[in-house]
């Protein structure tokens, strides 16, 4: 950037934020060379020094590594510590994710739960991947579908044409693989949930993670159709015919709804979920790996896959998974060029000291410039965090953020570094 140009993106950046806690978006001028007296001026970048000078007081006492990008919406950066490392990402990978997902499916795809006709007295109940289908009705805004409903509805279609009487299969083809990713750690088996095309209440019973979710699904609707007056005389495993007649469904809100409430919450089964159905409509396996592979391409399609960079699963729970903070950079940028057709991936963002994963942080002195005006996505796993998204400085600048620290003693240690970061970028006041 042009020295010029650097000294215009953060002279004044340490105007108070007690009047406006969303200041006004300012464009930042793009790089140029200028002339005076007919002499070229020879362009400088000092304010990066200077940000960056600020950013490394910031303390990593007892955290082992990080990685730290700071650039403008247009990709001038603007300081960069280990911006390029390949660290642990844990559920800032959701931004990967959900930003694959409402590329290839589009903001207003839904999903369909729905009991289709089998024959011979049979019905099946077919699982259409809703993340978000529950149980019992629901009075959230996000949770649309439920087996409730649907057992009502098939209720009523069944005794229309005579029938109180039927055996239950259930089906959950959609998706295929394991329903548990192999790398994620053993311990979180009784409240991480399985991942699967036809589950309730995420996965979960209580607390506790179901074991089959489909099977646990399908017993649930058993008793619902019990109560509606239709006896089920069994329930199993089957594998529905394309052209059963369907007999009832349901059908989930929007995709960008359930991106925004993925985003805002670190729910790891919807962004799975998700995942798999981007992976499907890419023409690849509704899998773990079909998944993987799947957002792997489109970064690299895009230019922000970097060498060595590896992804395992969609929700960022694998320790194994390595990116870096210019790869999460990279996909912020991208998603604010296009702020219309990535607006439910941007509304989902949680706002520093506000809402979702970010509402009790930036709770320190220290951190105060960051409240209200950073909006990120948050990641945690034992021993590192990480945090990315955008922020607009207090004379009104927007810029792209990345952080990741790994090897930390504690989250809580590296939340402290992540927060303060982002509150020096947001507070700034460099000058030459």
């Amino acid at each position: 950037m042009a020295a010029t140009a650097a000294l215009a993106l953060f002279a004044g950046c340490a105007v108070s934020l007690s009047n406006a806690a969303e200041p006004a978006v300012v464009v930042a001028p793009a790089p140029s060379s200028s002339v005076s007296s007919g002499l070229s001026v020879t362009p400088s970048l000092p304010v990066q020094k200077t940000l960056e000078g600020l950013l490394a007081k910031v303390s990593t006492k007892r955290i082992g590594t990080t990685g730290l990008v700071v650039t403008t919406t247009d990709g001038t950066v603007l300081a960069n510590q280990g911006a390029d490392k390949l660290l642990t990402p844990a559920s800032t990978m959701k931004l990967f994710t959900t930003m694959v997902a409402v590329s290839t499916l589009g903001p207003d795809r839904t999903f369909t739960t729905k009991v289709v006709d089998a024959g011979a007295g049979r019905v099946v109940l077919v699982g259409g991947g809703d993340p978000l289908l529950t149980n019992k009705v629901s009075k959230s805004v996000y949770k649309a579908a439920s087996l409730q409903t649907l057992a009502k509805r098939t209720a009523v279609a069944l005794k229309a044409s005579g029938r109180t009487s039927v055996s239950l299969g259930y089906d959950a083809s959609l998706f295929s693989g394991p329903m548990w990713n192999s790398l994620w750690k053993s311990k979180w088996k009784p409240y991480e949930a399985r991942v699967a095309a036809l589950e309730i209440d995420s996965g979960k019973i209580g607390w506790r993670a179901a074991t089959n979710p489909p099977k646990t699904a399908a017993s649930a609707f058993a008793k619902w159709l019990k109560k509606d007056g239709i006896k089920v005389t069994s329930v199993s495993s089957a594998r529905a015919d394309a052209k059963a007649a369907q007999l009832a469904a349901v059908t989930s809100v929007p995709l960008g709804q359930i991106i925004k409430r993925t985003l805002k919450l670190s729910d790891n089964v919807a962004a799975e979920t998700l995942s798999r159905h981007a992976a499907l409509a890419a023409g690849k396996p509704g899998s773990f790996a079909g998944a993987s592979a799947n957002v792997k391409a489109w970064l690299q399609a895009r230019g922000i896959w970097a060498d060595g960079a590896r992804i395992y699963d969609a929700s960022g729970l694998a320790p194994a998974n390595k990116v870096s903070a210019t790869m999460l950079a990279g996909v912020v940028k991208l998603a604010l060029s296009d702020e219309v057709a990535y607006a439910a991936v941007l509304d989902g963002l949680p706002v520093a000291g506000r809402d979702g994963t970010l509402k009790d942080r930036f709770d320190d002195p220290s951190e105060k410039a960051g409240v209200g005006v950073v909006h990120a996505k948050t990641g945690t796993l034992s021993g590192l965090a990480a945090l990315a998204g955008y922020l607009t400085t207090a004379s009104g600048y927007r810029l792209v953020f990345a952080e990741i620290a790994n090897k930390a003693t504690s989250y809580y240690t590296a939340y402290n570094w992540l927060d303060r970061e982002a509150a020096v970028i947001a507070g700034c006041g460099c000058t030459p």
